[in-house]
């Protein structure tokens, strides 16, 4: 008896893999710190330090807004980025071939505007060290909260 030839061919279709959730929260996570992290350093660049626009918040001629903002752009950044990053993970199976350009672009633009950032990451001026590590640490702890719920939301079940 013959077999057909095609059925000694080995099946290399790609199939759909999913990904675990383990995996999807922890790269949410990361990319959406990340972000944060890149937002607030270019907000410290603009003059918006952490730190030192909390002396103006009891200050009656001082807007709390100018005080309050850069906590909430970095929270709200942090929830955006790691849900996208959570819907796109949990939405798009693997393998991603069709995808594979834009990756590369995203990847060669994601590269660029973090050098950038990083030629504009300096401590700034007039503030303690112990002050701007609180701080920051305050507000990376604030994005990775708002970033898990980014990715908790996003998630499909």
């Amino acid at each position: 008896m013959q077999t057909a030839k095609s059925d000694l061919k080995p099946d290399l279709s790609p199939i759909a893999t999913e990904i675990p959730r383990g995996l999807i929260y922890t790269s949410a996570l990361t990319c959406g710190v990340l972000a944060a992290l890149a937002l607030q350093i270019y907000l410290n660049r603009a003059g918006f330090d952490l730190v030192g626009l909390w002396g103006n918040v009891f200050s009656a001629k001082a807007l709390q807004l100018r005080t309050a903002g850069p906590w909430w752009a970095t929270a709200g950044l942090a929830f955006l980025v790691s849900g996208a990053t959570a819907a796109a993970l949990s939405r798009l199976p693997l393998p991603w071939r069709r995808f594979r350009l834009l990756r590369w672009l995203a990847g060669a633009v994601i590269v660029g505007v973090l050098a950038d950032v990083g030629h504009m990451a300096a401590a700034p001026e007039g503030v303690s060290a112990g002050a701007n590590v609180a701080a920051t640490l305050g507000a990376l702890s604030l994005a990775a909260l708002m970033a898990l719920f980014g990715a908790y939301f996003t998630v499909r079940r």
